[in-house]
C-alpha cells in the first residue's frame, strides 16, 4: 500500500491539494492501492474535543499534584507549574464548550461574524491549555511553536528525544501510529510543504521508520525543494530515517518510485529523488518537469471533507505552476518549479464541473502563484459558455492587460469573488528595485475596476526591501489607509510581511545590487530557507523590525482580521454568502398589496436583480 500524508499544520478550512493530484495520478495509471490521510485536520479535530481529550487534562492534573509536592522548583518547573494550574481552571471552563465551537464552525453559524470569531478564539485558547502537559511547546488552529529550531536537523532529531515537549511525537504515538503500523504499507511518502510541518513531519516519518523499518519513507514539498545542495553535500542525518526525498515535482517521480521499489529496485531510473546509497547521497539530474496537460482531476477522496472548519467546501485546483514572470527579485518560485508551464483552460473547467459534481462543491481556490491572464480569458469564457455555476478566488499580478476589453467583466460574470495581488510596494522605485514589472497607474486602475464590479481584493506587502526607506514603506500603507472606497468595499484584506532573503532567489546571486553584504546562516541550520544580511542602503535590520511591529498594528485596526485576513478561503465563503443574502432581502423588499407576490412576477423580479448583478447588464 502507498500512504499518503499531510502533516499539521495547515489552514482547518480546506485539504491541501498535493496529496489528491498525487493520488489521482497513482490511479491514472494503475496503482489503485492509494490512501491518503490530512493529519492537519485530524489532529486538530481530535485536540478539540473533550471526550478525546480528557486524558490530557487528568495528566494535567497530576503533574499539578507531583509539582506542588516538591520541596523547591526550578525556573521552569515554576513556569510549567504556573501554566498547568491556568490550564486546569480554563478547561474546566471551556469543557462544555469546544465541542460547540468546532459545530457551530461547520453550521450556518459560521456565517455569524461574531460567533465565528468566538468559535476561533475558544479554539485557540482551548489548544494552549489542553496541551500545557508540553509547555512551553504551544499549538494553534493555524500553526505550532516549540524551543526545538525547524532549521537544523539536530534540533529536529533532539525534539524526539523529548516527548513531553514535542506533542507531535507523543499525540501521533498514542493516536494514529498503532493503526498506521497496522497498515500493509510499503511506502508512506509525506508532503511537507511549510516550515510548520518539518518537525511533525519529520517525527511522523521518525516513529514509523523505528517500528517499520522495511517501510520505504519518502518526503515530497516544496521545503526539501530548496535544500538540494544542503541533502547532496552535507549527507544529512535525516538519511537516517528517511529513504528519499522527492523534490520539485512529485507525480511521474512518485510512480516510478513505486515501479521501480516494486519491480528492479533501480532507484537511479527515478527522476527528481534524492536518496542515499552505499553511504553516499545521490541526486538524480536532471530534474524533470510535469506535463500538465496529461494530469488528471485531483481526487480527494479518503479526505475527512467533513472535518474541514466552514460550512461549505472549499476545493484547491490548479491552473498553472511556478510563474510566467519569473523576474521579481525576492522570489524563489522560479527556483521552485524550474520553468513556468499552464494547463489548458478546458482542462481545468473540466476539474471544476468534475469536482462540484463530485464533492457538492461550488467554491473553488486557484493555488497558482499567478494566474495567466490569457489562461483566464479563455478558462472564464468557457466557464460562461458552459453555464457552470461556481465562485471562485485565486492570484494574479497586475497587468495592464488585464484592464483592456473588458477582461475583469468577464472574470466576475465567471465566478471570480476575489483576486489576490502581490502588491508588495506602492512606490514606483522600490517597485522597479524589486523588478515587478508594475505601473502604479495599473494598481490604481485595477482596484477601481474591481470595486465597481463587486471583486474583492487582497493586497500582499513587503516592509524592508532592501534600499526601502521609512518614507517609501509609507506609501504603501498610506495606500490603504486613505483609500477609504477601497477600505469600505466588501472583502478587502491586506498583509504586510517582513522581508525575507530567501535561498533561490534572484538578490542571492547579485547582492550587492541592493546593497547587501554578508548574507549568513548558522552552520547548524542546515534546513534554513534564508538568509541573514546586512544593509549598505535603506534601513538596518531593526529598524526594519521596529517600523514593521508599528504598521502591522496600524493596519490590523484599519483592516478588521477576520475571516478575510484570517483565511482567504473563509473570505470567499463570507462573500458569497453575504452576496447571496444581499439578493434575497433586496427580493424581500418588494412590497404586495395582498401580502404576497404572484409567483410569475416573483421569478421575473429574481432575475432582474439576477442580472442586475453582472456587469455590463441594463447600464
Amino acid at each position: 500500500m502507498i500512504y499518503l500524508v499531510f502533516p499539521t499544520s495547515w489552514h482547518p478550512s480546506q485539504p491541501y491539494l498535493s496529496l489528491p493530484s498525487l493520488k489521482a495520478f497513482l490511479n491514472m495509471h494503475g496503482v489503485h492501492d492509494v490512501v491518503q490521510r490530512d493529519l492537519a485536520i485530524e489532529l486538530l479535530n481530535d485536540l478539540c474535543t473533550w471526550e478525546k481529550t480528557k486524558p490530557l487534562y487528568e495528566r494535567i492534573i497530576r503533574e499539578l499534584n507531583e509539582l506542588s509536592s516538591r520541596p523547591r522548583l526550578t525556573q521552569v518547573e515554576a513556569e510549567k507549574f504556573n501554566k498547568l494550574r491556568e490550564a486546569e481552571e480554563i478547561v474546566m471552563a471551556l469543557r462544555d464548550q469546544i465541542d460547540s465551537a468546532v459545530a457551530s464552525q461547520r453550521s450556518q453559524e459560521f456565517y455569524d461574524l461574531d460567533q465565528y470569531m468566538e468559535n476561533l478564539k475558544i479554539m485557540d485558547v482551548w489548544l494552549d491549555n489542553i496541551l500545557a502537559p508540553y509547555y512551553p511547546s504551544q499549538l494553534t488552529v493555524i500553526g505550532s511553536q516549540m524551543r526545538f529550531s525547524p532549521y537544523s536537523s539536530q534540533e529536529v532529531i533532539d525534539s524526539f528525544n523529548h516527548p513531553e515537549e514535542n506533542f507531535f511525537y507523543d499525540l501521533y504515538q498514542q493516536w494514529y501510529l498503532p493503526e498506521i503500523l497496522q497498515e500493509d504499507i510499503d511506502i508512506l511518502g509525506i508532503s511537507i510543504t511549510s516550515v510548520e510541518q518539518i518537525i511533525s513531519g519529520l517525527t511522523l516519518a521518525y516513529l514509523v521508520k523505528q517500528n517499520r523499518p522495511e517501510i520505504h519513507i519518502i518526503i515530497g514539498g516544496s521545503v526539501f525543494t530548496k535544500l538540494v545542495d544542503r541533502l547532496e553535500n552535507d549527507g544529512s542525518p535525516l538519511f537516517d530515517f528517511v529513504d528519499s526525498f522527492i523534490v520539485h515535482e512529485g507525480e511521474t517521480p512518485l510512480l516510478r518510485l513505486v515501479e521501480h521499489l516494486r519491480g528492479d529496485g533501480d532507484l537511479s531510473k527515478v527522476p527528481n529523488l534524492i536518496y542515499k546509497q552505499d553511504g553516499k547521497v545521490k541526486v538524480n539530474r536532471p530534474f524533470a518537469k510535469e506535463e500538465l496537460n496529461a494530469l488528471p482531476t485531483p481526487d480527494f477522496d479518503g479526505l475527512p471533507l467533513d472535518l474541514y472548519l466552514s460550512p461549505d467546501r472549499v476545493l484547491p485546483v490548479m491552473g498553472s505552476r511556478g510563474c510566467y514572470w519569473e523576474k521579481c527579485a525576492f522570489c524563489s518560485i522560479p527556483f521552485d518549479h524550474m520553468e513556468f508551464h499552464v494547463r489548458y483552460a478546458e482542462n481545468v473547467v473540466n476539474d471544476f464541473k468534475t469536482l462540484q459534481k463530485k464533492y457538492n462543491c461550488n467554491h473553488f481556490f486557484f493555488t497558482d502563484e499567478a494566474l495567466p491572464i490569457n489562461f483566464l480569458r479563455t478558462f472564464a469564457a468557457k466557464i460562461i459558455e458552459e453555464k457552470v455555476d461556481v465562485q471562485w478566488t485565486g492570484e494574479l499580478k497586475f497587468e495592464k492587460s488585464l484592464l483592456k476589453d473588458d477582461r475583469m467583466d468577464l472574470l466576475y460574470k465567471s465566478g471570480c469573488r476575489k483576486l489576490i495581488f502581490g502588491l508588495e510596494s506602492y512606490n514606483q522605485r522600490v517597485l522597479d528595485s524589486m523588478k515587478k514589472g508594475v505601473e502604479l497607474s495599473w494598481v490604481d486602475e485595477t482596484a477601481d475596476r474591481c470595486i465597481k464590479l463587486g471583486i474583492a481584493m487582497h493586497f500582499y506587502l513587503i516592509c524592508g526591501f532592501p534600499t526601502e526607506t521609512r518614507e517609501e514603506v509609507m506609501d504603501s500603507i498610506n495606500f490603504i489607509l486613505d483609500n477609504q472606497r477601497l477600505l469600505d468595499s466588501p472583502g478587502f484584506s491586506a498583509i504586510l510581511s517582513q522581508f525575507d532573503l530567501e535561498r533561490g532567489a534572484p538578490i542571492e546571486k547579485n547582492p550587492a545590487e541592493w546593497g547587501i553584504k554578508n548574507l549568513f546562516t548558522p552552520p547548524e541550520h542546515d534546513l534554513s530557507l534564508g538568509y541573514s544580511y546586512e544593509t549598505t542602503i535603506g534601513m538596518n535590520s531593526e529598524e526594519i523590525t521596529e517600523l514593521y511591529q508599528q504598521l502591522i498594528e496600524k493596519l490590523g485596526r484599519e483592516v478588521m482580521t477576520f475571516p478575510h485576513n484570517y483565511s482567504l478561503s473563509d473570505g470567499l465563503l463570507y462573500l458569497a454568502h453575504h452576496q447571496h443574502n444581499s439578493l434575497t432581502e433586496r427580493l424581500g423588499a418588494f412590497a404586495y398589496p395582498a401580502g404576497e407576490l404572484p409567483v410569475e412576477l416573483a421569478i421575473v423580479f429574481y432575475f432582474v436583480l439576477f442580472y442586475a448583478e453582472l456587469p455590463g447588464y441594463f447600464h
